[in-house]
């Protein structure tokens, strides 16, 4: 029995329901179906009814490998996509980091000259307070 995998079908669980009566987990859909049909349990064979099926929250970040992973060339494959994965993943943080870095550069320039312009006025502030001091006295 597997908490990643229907013991009807044997496919990986998006829609997880746990039979009350048996403990076995089951693709909601596959067994709401069989239990339309045959009213029994497909592992057991016992009485069973949609009342007895619960949810379970199964993480959707840790859904199982597929059927396909259990080959060489499927392993392959699935290695092959997580790398392409990881790869236009990293171009699209370096892309953004780069962007980040230009309008951090521009507004540290805007800051800058306006830093300049603040001192330069106030001298120019200050050399007209001593003149004028020089004038009144």
């Amino acid at each position: 029995m597997s908490i990643t995998h229907c013991a009807l079908t044997g496919c990986p669980l998006i829609d997880a329901v746990v039979c009350t009566k048996t403990g076995h987990v089951y693709e909601k859909s596959a067994i709401e179906h069989h239990i339309n049909q045959t009213g029994r349990c497909p592992s057991t064979n016992c009485e069973l009814s949609l009342d007895d099926l619960l949810p379970l929250k199964v993480c959707p970040i840790a859904k199982p490998r597929s059927l396909t992973c259990n080959s060489v060339p499927g392993l392959l494959q699935a290695l092959q996509d997580e790398w392409n994965t990881s790869v236009l993943e990293t171009h699209s943080l370096k892309k953004q980091n780069d962007l980040l870095k230009q309008e951090l550069s521009h507004a540290l320039y805007q800051y800058d000259a306006a830093c300049r312009v603040i001192a330069k006025l106030s001298k120019e502030k200050d050399q007209l307070v001593d003149a004028l001091q020089k004038l009144s006295e």
